[in-house]
């Protein structure tokens, strides 16, 4: 398994220090070192969720794995073979009983530092009750536009922030604005504030934060913008850049941070146990692609180099996705010559549902491949949106046979133990953001995010309506 270099000098440190970690250590290699766990220096997860313990000196056979029990006392994680432990590289489970508080490696006779792990509610989320309420506008109607939510946390301050990003209005123009709001402990969001801007305007990007609870950065955290169309002829961009975030939500500056592998837009993109992976798109003349990379993220937020994996079935963008669990997920889409604003669903539109297994210790996609899901999207859909969490996904909106009366605006399935989905089922009627007066939607953003007081809730903004093309919405709904 790679180590990222910011771990691997400060466990070096802790090696020399050797009783910082627990004792003398056994033997030249010394003590244990937790550098990671799940991806993460800051590391969150419920009871029962998967937890990857990355470091040195676990030895080959397996120790023990301690949670804290948050009175002082500890709680065994179970080891559930042995091949689930080795000299770097540990998987369990977080037990029953475990509460917020140091993770500790016991091997070799010997402790490891203690890495603070807390403990979260596990997402309760329940598409098939979805009850759409309104919230603060977003100061200037948007589709094609990025969005993105966190938890950024000091040593005194937490906040719970939303960001959107670039996108056009109902000009046609691309923006290059970024606005963030605080989402409050109802779900709520407060009004949007304008940030630094973005080097450049741009549109169909893909967003994704960084921060010390879901990767090995350090500090509050960043805001990465990938992709994406800069210009109304559709080029495409493979430009990265990288947004330091404060811990009020604001943006205090952008810098450049490497590039995709080839111009893209509208593709899928997911952060999983501390890395990057993206999938699909719409690369230079709209055409799409099947390609499928990984990279790493280290201390800094600096991207490493981008790895080839197993590529979709065949290619697709606008496509709605997601990651639960170890698994990456492809909903619906459009394999066709596409352009981003076309407000048409064309002949080329999917109906199907693919899904594909990380392998947990070299981090590529497993040998299965990229597995077709025995259960279809009720209707062929394009430039929609999904929300997947707490073992469900919720599709919202987009381009379908039917959609300018909004008869399929929301569709819902639950996720299997083996990744694969069961049926799915749509919303209708006082269950729809048409319903509520925000129009038949496509090209809008979709998030979901956990309030102040840790409820699961999922929040849609602006997009273009079907019903009146180049009529961008300013309405955001979340429930």
């Amino acid at each position: 398994m790679r180590t990222h270099p910011a771990s691997l000098v400060y466990s070096i440190v802790l090696t020399i220090l050797g009783v910082a970690c627990g004792g003398g250590g056994t033997g030249p290699a010394g003590p244990p070192v937790v550098a990671t766990v799940n991806g993460a220096t800051a590391p969150t997860g419920a009871i029962g969720t998967t937890v990857i313990i990355a470091g040195q000196n676990f030895g080959n056979a397996p120790g023990t794995v301690f949670f804290s029990n948050g009175s002082g006392s500890t709680v065994p994680a179970t080891i559930a073979a042995p091949s689930d432990w080795t000299a770097s590289f540990i998987v369990t489970t977080v037990p029953t009983g475990a509460a917020t508080g140091p993770l500790v490696v016991h091997a070799n006779g010997d402790s490891s530092n203690a890495v603070t792990f807390t403990v979260v509610q596990k997402v309760l989320f329940s598409p098939s009750t979805v009850s759409w309420t309104s919230t603060s506008p977003l100061p200037v109607g948007l589709s094609g536009h990025s969005m993105d939510a966190a938890i950024l946390r000091d040593p005194s301050t937490t906040t719970h922030a939303l960001y959107v990003l670039g996108g056009q209005d109902s000009t046609a123009a691309l923006q290059n604005a970024v606005y963030h709001a605080t989402i409050g402990n109802t779900g709520a969001v407060g009004a949007f504030a304008a940030t630094t801007a973005l080097p450049e305007s741009v549109s169909f990007a893909r967003v994704f934060i960084a921060t010390p609870r879901n990767s090995p950065v350090t500090g509050v955290g960043y805001l990465y913008v990938m992709g994406g169309v800069t210009t109304k002829a559709g080029q495409r961009t493979a430009a990265i850049y990288r947004g330091t975030l404060a811990v009020d939500g604001t943006v205090s500056s952008w810098t450049a941070a490497g590039t995709l592998p080839a111009p893209l837009s509208s593709f899928g993109e997911a952060l999983v146990f501390g890395d990057l992976y993206i999938w699909g798109g719409a690369t230079t003349g709209n055409v799409p692609v099947a390609t499928v990379y990984r990279t790493t993220i280290d201390a800094s937020g600096a991207l490493g180099t981008w790895q080839a994996l197993t590529p979709l079935p065949f290619k697709r963008a606008y496509f709605g996705a997601g990651a639960f669990g170890q698994f990456l997920y492809a909903f619906g889409g459009d394999s066709g010559t596409v352009t981003p604003n076309d407000s048409s669903l064309s002949s080329s539109a999917i109906d199907d549902v693919i899904y594909a297994q990380l392998d947990l210790r070299t981090r590529a996609i497993t040998a299965a491949g990229w597995v077709l899901n025995s259960s279809k999207l009720k209707k062929a859909v394009s430039k929609h949106r999904t929300v997947v969490a707490g073992g469900n996904v919720l599709v919202t909106a987009g381009l379908y046979n039917g959609a300018t009366s909004g008869s399929s605006e929301e569709s819902y399935a639950q996720i299997n133990a083996d990744g694969s989905l069961g049926s799915f089922n749509g919303a209708t009627g006082s269950n729809t953001i048409s319903s509520s007066g925000g129009g038949n939607l496509f090209n809008h953003a979709e998030v979901g995010y956990v309030d102040g007081s840790g409820t699961f809730h999922v929040l849609v903004s602006g997009g273009d309506d079907v019903n009146a093309p180049g009529t961008k919405h300013k309405s955001t709904f979340y429930f």
